[in-house]
């Protein structure tokens, strides 16, 4: 079997924003060739699995720049520096959506696009949840959808849910709603 590890050689700084930052690593294969690896650095983030006691999952739309349209995805957010994740989840659910979790646990964690990316999105699943007032900030403008869970494999089918954490969270969330998880 062939050997897969790379050996950082050396890294450097290409840009820092806000919220994320890019290198660019100098790597050695074990085949000796040199390369470079271009890498965003990211500081993680949880997205919230929030079932309804009706089976609904709570969704929100909102326009994404990046893809350049309106997405309807699962709940998510970046954690506060030293904040834990299931304080920002149960954060998060309520800022976007108006929705309190009287539980919360984390079921998965994954990574979003290791290939050019090190943000590790963390699954949080949320119930007992009761209505309270969206408080979400003043650069998002989000709606939220309560979507039958049945229904939800048929909008990812028929490409109306496109955001693959939101694909996964719909996975776990069947998973958990039969018992299997």
């Amino acid at each position: 079997m062939a050997k897969l590890e790379e050996k950082k050689v050396s890294s450097k700084k290409a840009f820092s924003g806000r919220l994320l930052k890019l290198r660019v690593d100098t790597v050695k294969l074990p085949n000796g060739i040199r390369t470079t690896r271009e890498v965003v650095e990211h500081p993680g983030a949880v997205t919230i699995i929030a079932l309804t006691d009706r089976t609904e999952l709570v969704l929100v739309r909102q326009f994404r720049t990046a893809a350049g349209q309106v997405l309807l995805e699962l709940p998510a957010g970046v954690p506060f520096r030293g904040e834990k994740g299931e304080r920002t989840a149960k954060r998060e659910l309520e800022e976007e959506t108006g929705y309190r979790a009287k539980s919360v646990r984390k079921v998965y964690a994954g990574y979003a696009s290791p290939g050019y990316s090190d943000e590790l999105i963390q699954f949080y699943f949320a119930k007992d949840l009761k209505k309270h007032k969206q408080m979400t900030e003043e650069d998002e403008l989000i709606n939220v959808e309560l979507v039958d869970l049945g229904l939800c494999l048929d909008l990812v089918r028929t490409g109306r849910i496109r955001d693959n954490k939101t694909v996964v969270g719909i996975m776990i969330a069947r998973q958990i709603a039969g018992g299997d998880w």
